[in-house]
């Protein structure tokens, strides 16, 4: 049985009289609702409106990068799923009951048949429901937009490494392989410069681990500005840094190399006992020539590296086979 008072709390129900009410609460459908019912899912099609008699109803919304943020908590008097009355249209969030609840559901077609039989109480309701819907879209368009940043926020987050800045090894993984696909199918090239930093452990034994990553923080900057925005740059873990260079030949990429291992060299980084400076050991492997798959073209970057260090350091070298 319908309790007459609640009807009474229903903001869109304010304007009926109540004989009104009572005519309005013959359209109604009680739903009784255990814990953690799904009303509806995000993306369903939409048909009804709901009243919460009693417990509460949690409105979820999909977040960019896929987790379900709660937008709002409806209780008792509250209505959602008003747009399954104004238009055929997917639902925008899911709902959900957050503990044992009373519904009361409202179908389209008996909302329709409410206009029909009682046009003046049917337009009542459709008024507050309106002005009650601008009111939370207006509320709610913030929060979207507050989501929607926090969301690409979370995405860099995701693809970015703390200390430097710069892309992670997740992501640069994922962008030497959309590289292989497009030089692979445009028949070009792309270089890969793997660079760590020379006796770097001998530093941090010395200095510590904090001003280790001070310096390798202080080397992410240079390597930016060498590539001139013509590159791709992470940190590939430790004091190893990876660079994609698209479109780029192994000589070419020799020439880049050396511009980041000057400006690498010429920083001065304060220490408790004067200055400090470090030097890089490059190696360069060229897409398809050195390798046609993600590891062989990183494994020959690689060894790459190892020949720029028996070279004697603070060097590049392009990989020899």
């Amino acid at each position: 049985m319908i309790r007459a008072e609640l009807l009474h709390r229903v903001d869109m129900l304010s304007q009926l009289s109540s004989n009104e009410l009572e005519i309005f609460q013959g359209f109604l459908e009680e739903l009784r609702c255990a814990a953690q019912t799904v009303v509806f899912h995000q993306g369903d099609e939409g048909r009804d409106l709901y009243i919460v008699g009693e417990g509460r109803v949690a409105i979820r919304v999909r977040a960019p990068e896929g987790v379900d943020v709660d937008v709002a908590e409806l209780g008792p008097g509250n209505f959602f799923g008003e747009m399954a009355i104004f238009e055929d249209a997917p639902r925008s969030a899911t709902c959900v009951m957050t503990g044992e609840g009373l519904l009361y559901r409202l179908r389209k077609d008996d909302f329709f048949s409410l206009m029909d039989q009682h046009p003046s109480t049917a337009i009542k309701v459709l008024y507050r429901m309106v002005n009650i819907t601008t009111g939370r879209l207006t509320q709610t368009s913030s929060f979207l937009s507050d989501l929607v940043q926090w969301g690409e926020g979370a995405r860099r987050r995701a693809i970015t490494d703390d200390l430097t800045g710069l892309y992670n090894r997740r992501h640069l993984d994922g962008m030497l392989e959309q590289q292989i696909t497009e030089a692979t199918v445009r028949r070009s090239v792309f270089s890969v410069i793997m660079m760590d930093l020379d006796r770097f452990h001998a530093i941090n034994d010395t200095y510590g681990q904090q001003f280790g990553d001070g310096l390798i923080a202080a080397v992410a900057r240079p390597v930016q500005e060498a590539l001139e925005e013509t590159g791709i740059p992470a940190r590939y873990g430790g004091d190893e840094f990876t660079i994609i260079l698209p479109g780029m030949n192994a000589r070419d990429a020799l020439e880049r190399a050396e511009k980041i291992r000057l400006a690498v060299e010429a920083l001065e980084i304060a220490a408790p006992d004067g200055v400090v400076r470090v030097t890089t050991s490059q190696g360069i492997a060229e897409f398809p020539a050195h390798g046609s798959t993600l590891e062989a073209i990183k494994q020959a970057a690689d060894r790459a590296l190892y020949q720029a260090k028996d070279a004697g350091r603070n060097c590049a070298a392009i990989y020899s086979g």
